[in-house]
C-alpha cells in the first residue's frame, strides 16, 4: 500500500521550497523521491529485476493452470487462472513503476491487483473442497450442507470479504487525503480479517472431511473405490489444500502487521521492499505452483468429479418441464379451437334448419324440429280419396 504523502520532519530547513511538513524536491533517476519529499509514493527504490522475475514466474504458473484446465476438463479452474493473472498484472505495473517511481497510476494498479489477487486463489480452494464432497461422499453432503451449496456459501463469503477489501484498497490509494488513506487501510484490514475468519472455518470443515474419508477407507463395511483410484492418493489433495491455505494465512498476517503500524517512514515494513516479496509474493507463488503439481484434476477424475452431470440433469428437467408446459398449452389451445369450430358448426346447422325452401326446389325442407316431428306421422305416398290417386308429398306436382 502506498504510504502517506506527508511525513513529519525532525528538523527545520532553510530551503525556500520547504513547507511545514515536507519538501518540494524534483524527482531523480527513474522518478525517485526521498521519504521527506511532498509527492513521495515509495519509501524505497523498487527493484526492476525482481519485478521482471516475478512477472515470468506468475506468467508461467498461470499459463500452466490454463493448460491443465483444458487437459483435466476442469472448467472452474478459470478462478485460479484469474488469481494468477491478477498477480501477473500486478508485477507488470510494478515493473513500469520501477522506471517511473512517482507515477500514481502505476502504483494504484499495482496495489489493487497485488492486494486482491489472493481472493481468487482462496475461492478456488473453496470450490475444490465442494467438488471433493460431491466426489467422495455418497450422500454428497457435509455437516448437512450439500456439496454445491457448500462451495457457493464460502464463495459468497469470499466475495463479501473481496468487496470490503476493494473498498479499503480504493480509499487507501488516494494520495491526496491522508485521512482517507488511514480509513481505507482500516477497512482493508477488516476485510482481510474477515477473510482469515472464513479460512479458519473452512479449514475446520476440511479437516472434518479428511477424517471422515480416513474412516471410510479403513472401514470394511463401507467401500469407496474412488479413494484408491488415480495415480495420486486422495490425501495429496488435502495436503496441497492445507499448504495453500497456510500460504494465504501467512500473507494475511503480514498485511495486518504491515498496516497496523500506519504509513509513516518509521514503519520498517514500508521502507524495505523485500518484505512484500518474502511474505506476500512468494507465498502466493508457492500456492499456485503447489496447485500445479497436485492439480485437483489429477485426483478428481470421472463423471462425478464435477457438477456437470448435475447441471445437465437440471437443464434436462427444466427443458422437459418447459416442453410439457408447451404441450399443455397447445392442447388447451386445440381444445378451445375445436370447441369454437363445434359451436360454429352447430350455429351453421341451426341456421340451415330455419332456411325456407325456394320455390321450385326439388326437396322440401321443414321449418323446425317440431314441424318435422308432426310431419313424420304422415306416410308417403298419400292417397287422395276424392281424386282416386296417390301423391308423394315430398315432391311438388309428382304423382305415382
Amino acid at each position: 500500500m502506498a504510504p502517506s504523502t506527508t511525513t513529519s520532519m525532525s528538523s527545520t530547513t532553510t530551503s525556500s521550497t520547504a513547507t511545514a511538513t515536507c519538501l518540494n524536491i524534483s524527482p531523480g533517476k527513474n522518478g525517485y523521491l526521498p521519504p521527506e519529499a511532498c509527492d513521495v509514493i515509495l519509501y524505497y527504490v523498487p527493484s526492476f529485476a525482481a519485478a521482471v522475475l516475478f512477472c515470468v514466474f506468475y506468467g508461467m504458473t498461470t499459463l500452466l493452470h490454463g493448460i491443465q484446465a483444458v487437459m483435466f476438463k476442469k472448467a472452474y479452474s478459470w478462478v485460479v487462472i484469474m488469481g494468477g493473472a491478477w498477480e501477473l498484472l500486478a508485477f507488470i505495473f510494478r515493473t513500469l513503476q520501477t522506471r517511473q517511481q512517482n507515477n500514481e497510476n502505476w502504483d494504484t494498479y499495482y496495489v489493487l491487483f497485488f492486494l486482491l489477487a489472493p481472493i481468487w486463489i482462496n475461492a478456488f480452494l473453496y470450490m475444490t473442497l465442494g467438488r471433493m464432497i460431491h466426489f467422495f461422499l455418497l450422500e454428497q453432503k457435509l455437516v448437512g450442507i450439500s456439496a454445491r451449496r457448500f462451495g457457493v456459501l464460502f464463495v459468497c463469503l469470499d466475495v463479501f470479504a473481496f468487496i470490503v477489501q476493494v473498498s479499503g484498497a480504493i480509499l487507501a490509494s488516494n494520495q491526496d487525503n491522508g485521512n482517507l488513506v488511514m480509513t481505507g487501510l482500516h477497512i482493508y484490514m477488516g476485510g482481510i480479517g474477515l477473510q482469515e475468519a472464513f479460512i479458519l472455518c473452512f479449514t475446520g470443515l476440511a479437516i472434518h472431511l479428511h477424517r471422515k474419508l480416513i474412516k471410510m477407507e479403513a472401514s470394511e463395511d463401507v467401500y469407496n473405490g474412488k479413494l484408491s483410484q488415480g495415480p495420486f492418493s486422495w490425501r495429496w489433495l488435502f495436503h496441497v489444500l492445507y499448504f495453500a491455505l497456510a500460504m494465504i494465512t501467512i500473507r494475511i498476517i503480514f498485511r495486518i502487521s504491515q498496516y497496523a503500524q500506519g504509513t509513516s517512514p518509521t514503519n520498517s515494513i514500508l521502507t524495505h521492499e523485500w518484505y512484500e516479496y518474502v511474505f506476500d509474493a512468494v507465498p502466493m507463488l508457492l500456492a499456485l505452483v503447489a496447485l500445479n503439481v497436485i492439480h485437483p484434476g489429477r485426483i478428481l477424475q470421472g463423471p462425478d468429479s464435477g457438477f456437470q452431470q448435475v447441471r445437465r440433469a437440471e437443464k434436462e428437467a427444466k427443458k422437459e418441464k418447459k416442453q410439457q408446459k408447451k404441450m399443455a398449452k397447445e392442447e388447451k389451445k386445440s381444445q378451445k379451437k375445436t370447441a369454437k369450430e363445434e359451436k360454429r358448426r352447430q350455429k351453421k346447422e341451426g341456421s340451415r334448419d330455419l332456411e325456407v325452401i325456394v320455390e321450385g326446389s326439388p326437396l322440401r325442407a321443414h321449418a323446425n324440429e317440431e314441424e318435422r316431428l308432426s310431419n313424420s306421422e304422415q306416410q308417403w305416398p298419400r292417397y287422395h280419396e276424392r281424386d282416386g290417386r296417390y301423391e308423394d308429398t315430398r315432391y311438388h306436382g309428382y304423382q305415382i
